[in-house]
């Protein structure tokens, strides 16, 4: 229905050994599917933070559903990091097809890179994640961000959807829990006292 209505594809499921894809984290990437716009807009609407100051970064973003969801945010960028080629093109696409009225964020764009090499942003950032990731991958990129916000501390949530790997975020040293749902969690940058 999302899809009709906006005029986008971001369905159907697909499973990575279905796409031509060249990293050698290929077999650590989990299967597409779109965000469910409910589940989003609930842990979204959850948040206290001034959208305007954050870079929304999507890990594993696919089609691209959750950026497009994103838009309704007032969020001062937001970005696609997908290391599909041919998923990444859908995810352009359908940027430039979104047919939704008035968006809250216009500076939309999705990157074809691998995950676990993508330089993070030094600034305010909400990483979301829809399970795209095997745990090796998961320490991976969450080591990742420990090592940015260790060398430049700031403001950083987690938003966690279908979080089976829930327990490297928790053992974190640089997060600490903030909510959990059945089918999400969220974790915020600890800072420095």
């Amino acid at each position: 229905m999302f899809d009709l209505y906006h005029g986008v594809k971001t369905m159907p499921q697909v499973t990575l050994d279905e796409l031509e894809i060249d990293s050698p984290n290929k077999k650590g990437g989990g299967i597409y599917a779109g965000t469910e716009p409910k589940y989003f807009r609930t842990v979204m609407d959850s948040l206290d933070i001034d959208f305007s100051r954050f870079h929304f970064i999507d890990f594993g973003s696919g089609m691209g559903r959750a950026l497009l969801l994103a838009a309704d945010y007032p969020f001062r960028k937001i970005t696609g990091i997908e290391f599909s080629t041919e998923l990444h093109e859908i995810a352009e696409k359908n940027i430039r097809s979104y047919t939704r009225r008035k968006r809250a964020c216009n500076d939309l764009e999705s990157v074809c890179e691998d995950a676990t090499t993508y330089a993070l942003p030094r600034e305010p950032s909400v990483y979301y994640l829809f399970n795209p990731f095997n745990r090796e991958l998961f320490g991976s990129v969450i080591r990742s961000f420990e090592r940015s916000l260790a060398e430049d501390p700031r403001d950083a949530y987690v938003i966690y959807m279908n979080p089976v790997n829930d327990d490297l975020f928790v053992d974190s040293p640089a997060f600490e829990p903030l909510d959990r749902g059945p089918w999400h969690s969220v974790h915020v940058a600890r800072r420095g006292e």
